[in-house]
């Protein structure tokens, strides 16, 4: 990653974070409703057709005992082979969902009618935003910033686009899964995208923040203490 693109992330961070926060005041105050209602009717019509089971199907993928067992493996096995950094960012994914419980709790906005769920305590689970979505980005999003790091410079340019684009179809699939199963509004899949692209951004600044501190550390040369 050069100087000039790694400056971005930053930012990006800060912006995805507060769009975040503002969607979900404006769901708070009923802005998106009209929007929410005419997506959620138009994608449960795939309930029961191959394309559903199919998004049935990749819906199970963001499940947090699923994600959580995927990101843990991911993650000890690249520390475990030398690539300890990339590996200490998939342990500390799970941060990532706090956030998302976190925030669903402060907007505390309800599911679709008959999509109410529990959490892992018995807890009412509220809708904004959704953590499927959330995890979905940030798993997605480590694997291709790793993969991305991996490829030989020659060839990064066009393996970032191509795997940013991954992330995006496989980010939007997850959205259209908890849309159609009744559990999730489309506002809830918008706000859990910006949560998790803006938990991503700042993983990768940090990381950079890292990496470019320590490369400076390793080449400054030691200089010997004056002679008597």
């Amino acid at each position: 990653m050069t100087v000039g693109a790694g400056r971005w992330w930053g930012p990006l961070c800060v912006v995805a974070f507060a769009a975040c926060l503002m969607l979900g005041v404006g769901v708070s105050t009923g802005l998106t409703t009209g929007v929410d209602i005419a997506v959620s009717q138009a994608l449960q019509t795939l309930h029961g057709s191959p394309l559903g089971a199919l998004l049935e199907t990749w819906e199970r993928m963001g499940d947090l005992g699923v994600w959580l067992a995927v990101t843990l493996v991911i993650g000890l096995v690249m520390a475990s082979g030398g690539r300890r950094m990339a590996g200490l960012w998939f342990l500390l994914a799970i941060s990532a969902d706090a956030l998302a419980s976190l925030l669903k709790l402060i907007f505390a906005l309800p599911r679709p009618p008959g999509g109410e769920l529990l959490g892992i305590l018995g807890e009412t689970s509220f809708a904004y935003p959704s953590g499927h979505v959330t995890r979905t980005l940030v798993l997605l999003g480590l694997l291709a910033w790793a993969a991305g790091l991996a490829t030989p410079e020659t060839r990064r340019a066009t393996a970032r686009t191509v795997l940013a684009l991954g992330v995006a179809v496989g980010t939007v699939v997850m959205g259209a899964a908890r849309v159609a199963s009744g559990e999730h509004w489309a506002s809830d899949v918008i706000g859990g995208a910006l949560l998790g692209l803006a938990w991503l951004a700042g993983v990768v600044w940090l990381d950079g923040r890292i990496r470019a501190a320590s490369a400076g550390g390793a080449s400054t040369p030691s200089v010997p203490p004056p002679g008597p």
